[in-house]
C-alpha cells in the first residue's frame, strides 16, 4: 500500500526565502521538489566539509578499540569538532606518506640482503679514487666465468637460480659485462632497519593521539548532522522558480494527505501564500509505503528491486505471501528451518536487537521452512520421514507429508512448484489489469484481460486434454471461447495509437511473447522443486557419510559427529543462499513482469531537520 499525496505550491517573497524554507524544515513534512543541478559556493564548502568529516570519522574509527567517551583536556584545550577533523585528516595524510615510505623501504631492503650488509662509504671513496663498482646479478643457467677474465669481479651470494657479483673496473674501461647491472638504494640494511622502528615509534604515538581525538566522536557526528541540515536547506532555498525579476519564488512539495490538516493549520498560523491541489498524471510524485506490521517486513525486499511508481499498486503484500512460500520450498527441510527460526529469535534478542524488523522476517522465513519441510517431502536434517523410520518423532511427522516425491500423485512436490508458479503468474496478470483500469483506463486493461484469458485457458486445456484430468473435461466450449476472446483482445486493443487494421497485424507479436512467455514463467519455478531436492539429497548424503566415519571406536565417533556438523552447516549455508537469491528472481523477473511492473518512485523524502541517531 502506499499513501496519497497532495501536491502543495507556495508564493515566497524573495527577502522571505530563508524564513520559509527553515519553517518548512521545522515542519519536517513536506517533500520539496530540489533542483540537483543548482549549485552555490555554499553548497559546494558543505558538501566539502561533509566529505571532510566522513573521510575523518572514518579514520578515527579505523583504530582499533578506540574510546568514544567525553573527551578528558587534563589541562589542555577542549577541540572544536572542526579542529579535531583537521588534525584527524593531517594524522591521516602523515601515515599514508608513512606507509608509502615503508614500503619502498621494504623493498630496498629485499634488494639489499642478497648483498649483505656492506659499507656503502667504502663503495663510495673506491669511485671518487677512479674505480667504478658494478653490481650484477646473472642467471645461473646463463653464468660462465670464461666470459669474466677479462674482469675483476667476486661472487657475493647465490641463491637457487641467480648469482650475486660485484664486477670492478676502471672509469676508462669500455669492456662489456654480459650481466644485469642493477642500482643499489643508497641506504645499508642498518639505517633501513633502523628507519623502519623510526617509523613503527611515529605509528604508535600517531594511534594514541587518534584515541585522544575519538573521544570528540559524538560531537564531530552532531557537527556533521549539522552541516548536513545545512545544505539540505540551501539546496531548498536555490531549488524554487523565479518569477517578477526574482522577487516572487514559487516552490513545490508533496505532501502526505493524511496530515493534510495539521500542515493546513501550520501554514495559516505562518501566513504563508499556498494552494494544495491533487497531483497530474505527469507529476513526479513521492513514494511512502504504508502497509500494515507484516507486510511491512518485506519492504526491505522491494527496495532491493525499485520502489513503485506512484501511479502503479505496491506489490509488497504481495510479496509477503509468496516470497516464504518460494524461500520454504527452496530450503525444504524441516530442521534447517528451525535452525534459521532460532537463530532469528536468539538475534532478536543479542545481534540484531536493533533491527526487529530484520529478526521477525528471519522468524517468518524459519518457521514458513520448518513447516514445509514436514508438508513437502518430510526431511529433517536430510532424514526423510516417509521411509519407514523407527524413530517414533519422525513417525509422527510421516502423518503430515502432503506433498510428496511420489510421481504417481497429482500434488507432488514437481507438480506443485509449477502451481505455485501458475498461480503466481495468474495473481500478476490480475495485478497488471487493475493497475491499466486504475491509473489509465478500462480500454488500457482490455489486452491484460486478453492475456489473463488465454492463460487460463490454456493451463485449462492442458490439464483437461493433454493430462487427461476429469473433472476439468467438460465445458470445452467455454475454454474455447476464453482462449478466441483473448487472442482478439490482445490483437485489437494492444496499441490503441495505431489503426485497427495496423493493430491487428503487428498485435501477432505480443501474442508470441504471451504464448512464449507464459511456458517460460511456469517452468521457472522448477528450480524450486530443483533447489528442494538438491538440498534433500546433500542432507541425505552428508548423513550416510558421516554414519561411516562413526564405526565403532571413540574417535570415529567423534569424526563423525565434526563430519555431521561442518556438512549440515556448509549445505544449510549453500541452501539458504539458493533459497534468498532464486524467489528474488521468480519475483523481480517472472512475477514483476507479468504485473508490468514499472517502479521508479521517488522515495519520499521531507525537508526536515537529521537527527543524530539517524547519522550513525
Amino acid at each position: 500500500m502506499k499513501a496519497r499525496f497532495k501536491k502543495i505550491d507556495l508564493l515566497i517573497h524573495y527577502r522571505d526565502r530563508q524564513h520559509t524554507t527553515s519553517m518548512l524544515q521545522e515542519l519536517g513534512a513536506i517533500h520539496v521538489e530540489l533542483d540537483a543541478n543548482f549549485r552555490s559556493e555554499d553548497i559546494e564548502s558543505l558538501e566539502l566539509q561533509t566529505t571532510q568529516f566522513n573521510r575523518a570519522i572514518e579514520y578515527i574509527e579505523s583504530v582499533e578499540e578506540v574510546p568514544n567517551g567525553n573527551p578528558q583536556s587534563h589541562g589542555k584545550k577542549k577541540l572544536t569538532a572542526t579542529e579535531v577533523v583537521e588534525k584527524a585528516l593531517a594524522l591521516k595524510h602523515q601515515q599514508e606518506n608513512d606507509q608509502q615510505e615503508a614500503e619502498l623501504l621494504k623493498k630496498n631492503k629485499l634488494r639489499l640482503e642478497p648483498w649483505g650488509d656492506f659499507d656503502l662509504a667504502k663503495v663510495r671513496r673506491l669511485t671518487e679514487s677512479g674505480l667504478s663498482i658494478h653490481f650484477c646479478i646473472a642467471d645461473k643457467k646463463e653464468y660462465r666465468e670464461d666470459e669474466l677474465t677479462r674482469l675483476t669481479y667476486t661472487i657475493v651470494n647465490e641463491s637457487t637460480d641467480r648469482i650475486y657479483l660485484v664486477v670492478i673496473t676502471s672509469k676508462d674501461d669500455v669492456l662489456p659485462i654480459p650481466f644485469e647491472v642493477i642500482e643499489l638504494p643508497t641506504m645499508k640494511i642498518a639505517d633501513i632497519s633502523k628507519r623502519e622502528d623510526q617509523i613503527k615509534q611515529r605509528h604508535k604515538e600517531r594511534t594514541d593521539h587518534i584515541r585522544d581525538l575519538a573521544a570528540y566522536l559524538p560531537q564531530v557526528r552532531e557537527e556533521l548532522v549539522h552541516i548536513a541540515n545545512h545544505r539540505n536547506l540551501a539546496l531548498a532555498q536555490g531549488s524554487g522558480k523565479e518569477y517578477a525579476e526574482g522577487h516572487i519564488i514559487h516552490l513545490t512539495g508533496w505532501l502526505p494527505a493524511g496530515m493534510q490538516d495539521r500542515i493546513v493549520h501550520y501554514m495559516d498560523k505562518q501566513q504563508v501564500a499556498y494552494t494544495i491541489s491533487d497531483p497530474a498524471p505527469k507529476d513526479k510524485v513521492p513514494v511512502l509505503l504504508e502497509n500494515p506490521k507484516y507486510p511491512k517486513l518485506f519492504e526491505a525486499i522491494t527496495r532491493i528491486f525499485q520502489l513503485p511508481g506512484y501511479y502503479e499498486m505496491d506489490l509488497t503484500p504481495f510479496i509477503a505471501v509468496f516470497y516464504p512460500i518460494l524461500f520454504a520450498y527452496c530450503l525444504g527441510d524441516a530442521g534447517y528451518g528451525l535452525i534459521l527460526l532460532i537463530a532469528a529469535i536468539a538475534g532478536w534478542f543479542t545481534f540484531l536487537k536493533d533491527s526487529k524488523n530484520m529478526a521477525f522476517l528471519g522468524i517468518v522465513l524459519g518457521v514458513f521452512t520448518t513447516l514445509m519441510g514436514i508438508v513437502k517431502s518430510g526431511s529433517v536434517f536430510g532424514i526423510p520421514t516417509t521411509t519407514g523410520t523407527d524413530h517414533p518423532v519422525l513417525q509422527y511427522l510421516a502423518q503430515y507429508v502432503m506433498i510428496p516425491d511420489d510421481r504417481g500423485v497429482v500434488f507432488n512436490a514437481f507438480n506443485v512448484a509449477l502451481l505455485i508458479g501458475v498461480v503466481q503468474i495468474i495473481t500478476g496478470i490480475v495485478v497488471s489489469i487493475i493497475n491499466k483500469i486504475k491509473y489509465t483506463s478500462f480500454v488500457a486493461g482490455l489486452p491484460q484481460i486478453g492475456k489473463l484469458l488465454m492463460v487460463v485457458s490454456l493451463i485449462w486445456m492442458f490439464l483437461a486434454d493433454m493430462q487427461g484430468v476429469v473433472a476439468l473435461q467438460p465445458l470445452a466450449i467455454i475454454r474455447q471461447i476464453m482462449l478466441v476472446s483473448g487472442v482478439l483482445l490482445v490483437m485489437f486493443f494492444h496499441d490503441m495509437s495505431s489503426p485497427i487494421v495496423t493493430r491487428a497485424a503487428s498485435g501477432l507479436l505480443p501474442l508470441f511473447f504471451i504464448l512464449t512467455g507464459i511456458l517460460g514463467d511456469v517452468l521457472s519455478n522448477v528450480r524450486l522443486f530443483a533447489l528442494g531436492v538438491a538440498s534433500a539429497v546433500l542432507g541425505l548424503v552428508v548423513n550416510q557419510i558421516g554414519m561411516q566415519i562413526m564405526g565403532d571406536t571413540w574417535w570415529g565417533l567423534l569424526l563423525g559427529i565434526i563430519f555431521l556438523l561442518l556438512g549440515h552447516a556448509l549445505n544449510f549455508a549453500l541452501a539458504a543462499l539458493g533459497s534468498f537469491v532464486h524467489p528474488l528472481r521468480l519475483t523481480f523477473v517472472e512475477f514483476y513482469n507479468n504485473a508490468q511492473f514499472e517502479g521508479g518512485g521517488i522515495p519520499y523524502n521531507p525537508l526536515r531537520k537529521i537527527k543524530l541517531s539517524n547519522s550513525k
